[in-house]
């Protein structure tokens, strides 16, 4: 039967951190199965180190019904492409190799999609962070009062992790950046952008949790910040786009 949701977690060289980011998406599973929903995860090896690869294929929550996709793309972007080329589900998710999810991470999503057409993107409600320092912040919600669509311009509303119908990213897929050579960057934000553009509106599953791990090296976001990369031009700011239309009617 065709899964419910597949989750694409991407894995580098996340080494040891990679069994507890498992645990976390395993026990999610499980939760989600006990309440009736198929999950398929899907785990992309791109370009990742021995250890990580040693600990992800042999954790002992794994049933065998998972998918491990090795890869070389070295590409944050083209990694998540091809694991959701790998995936079944109807709905997809993707997810980091060294976070965490709480446990009903995945059914919360389930259930808010089902509340929504397929042109709506999910977002976990709350992201909790650890590591190089401690906080906890509330999404915002594209259709709730909170959201600036000039923000955009400026920052990335909602961290990397997306929920969406799988239509969703055959007609947007992620495009590949490689920051250090292009001066591109920040995949997510540009695909927020592309989204938004194409009239596909970003909410929040209600009562999820993710818990990211704020690294101390080795962070893709902090490597292009400390490069000053930009997002790709996107047509979301262009001239005659659906949002410069709207930016002319709230000016009138």
């Amino acid at each position: 039967m065709t899964p419910h949701l597949s989750a694409i977690v991407t894995l580098h060289n996340e080494g040891v951190l990679a069994h507890t980011a498992l645990n976390a998406y395993l026990q999610s599973r499980r939760f989600a199965r006990d309440e009736g929903f198929r999950v398929q995860l899907v785990f992309v090896l791109d370009n990742a180190d021995s250890q990580t690869k040693a600990v992800a294929m042999s954790h002992p929550m794994l049933d065998g019904s998972e998918i491990f996709v090795e890869a070389t793309h070295g590409d944050l972007a083209l990694a998540r492409n091809s694991g959701i080329s790998a995936s079944s589900g109807e709905y997809i998710c993707t997810l980091d190799g060294d976070d965490l999810v709480s446990r009903r991470y995945f059914s919360c999503h389930l259930i808010e999609a089902a509340k929504n057409d397929r042109r709506t993107i999910l977002h976990p409600e709350m992201v909790v962070s650890f590591g190089m320092y401690n906080a906890f912040n509330w999404q915002v919600d594209q259709a709730g009062e909170y959201f600036d669509q000039d923000s955009l311009l400026t920052i990335n509303p909602w961290i990397s992790a997306a929920f969406c119908h799988r239509e969703t990213f055959e007609e947007t897929p992620y495009r590949a950046c490689y920051p250090r050579t292009t001066g591109f960057g920040y995949e997510d934000w540009y695909w927020n952008c592309e989204t938004i553009a194409k009239g596909f509106v970003h909410r929040l599953a209600w009562g999820a949790v993710y818990v990211y791990r704020r690294k101390f090296h080795g962070s893709l976001n902090e490597a292009s910040h400390g490069m000053r990369s930009v997002i790709p031009p996107t047509s979301l700011f262009k001239a005659g786009s659906l949002w410069a239309s709207q930016e002319n009617e709230h000016a009138r």
